[in-house]
C-alpha cells in the first residue's frame, strides 16, 4: 500500500489540488508543493498541473515566494519530464528560492546530479535540506 503524505490542507491561506500535490500558500511569502504520496511518478502532465497551480497562486508568476517542495520517499521523474526545462517558464523564473526536502542519501545524490546539469537554472538561491524545519530556518534567513 502506498503511503499518503500528511497534508494540513487548514493550515494553507490558498491552496489548490493536483493530482500529485497539495500547491499552497503557507505563509505571507511560502508557497509549498507538497506530494500526496510517496510513491508517485511525474510525468510532462504532472508538471503542467503544478506549473498552473503555482501560476495561480502566484498571480501569473508577479507575486514572488520562496517554493518549498516537500517531495515523497519514492517518488521519480518520467525521463520526457526530466528533459522539460520548468526554471525557462515564466512561473519559475523569478521567485524569492526553492529549497526541496530531501529524506536520503540517494534523493540528495539525485537532487544535486539533476540540478548541476539542467541547462537553465534559477537565477535565486536554490538548496537542499534534509527536514523541513531546515528549510523554513533558511528560508526565514533569506527573507
Amino acid at each position: 500500500m502506498k503511503k499518503t503524505n500528511t497534508v494540513n490542507t487548514d493550515s494553507y491561506l490558498e491552496h489548490i489540488e493536483t493530482s500529485l500535490t497539495y500547491v499552497g500558500i503557507s505563509e505571507k511569502s511560502l508557497l509549498e508543493i507538497r506530494f500526496k504520496k510517496d510513491e508517485y511518478e511525474v510525468d510532462v502532465e504532472d508538471q503542467k498541473q503544478i506549473q498552473n497551480a503555482v501560476e495561480k497562486l502566484t498571480n501569473n508568476g508577479k507575486d514572488r515566494y520562496h517554493i518549498l517542495v516537500i517531495p515523497g520517499m519514492f517518488g521519480g521523474i518520467t525521463p520526457e519530464a526530466r528533459d522539460k526545462e520548468m526554471f525557462k517558464t515564466g512561473v519559475f523564473s523569478d521567485q524569492r528560492s526553492i529549497s526541496i526536502i530531501v529524506n536520503s542519501l540517494p534523493q540528495r545524490i539525485l537532487g544535486n546530479f539533476y540540478f548541476h546539469f539542467k541547462k537553465q537554472k534559477p537565477k535565486y538561491p536554490f538548496q537542499l535540506f534534509s527536514s523541513e524545519e531546515m528549510a523554513l530556518k533558511w528560508i526565514r534567513s533569506n527573507n
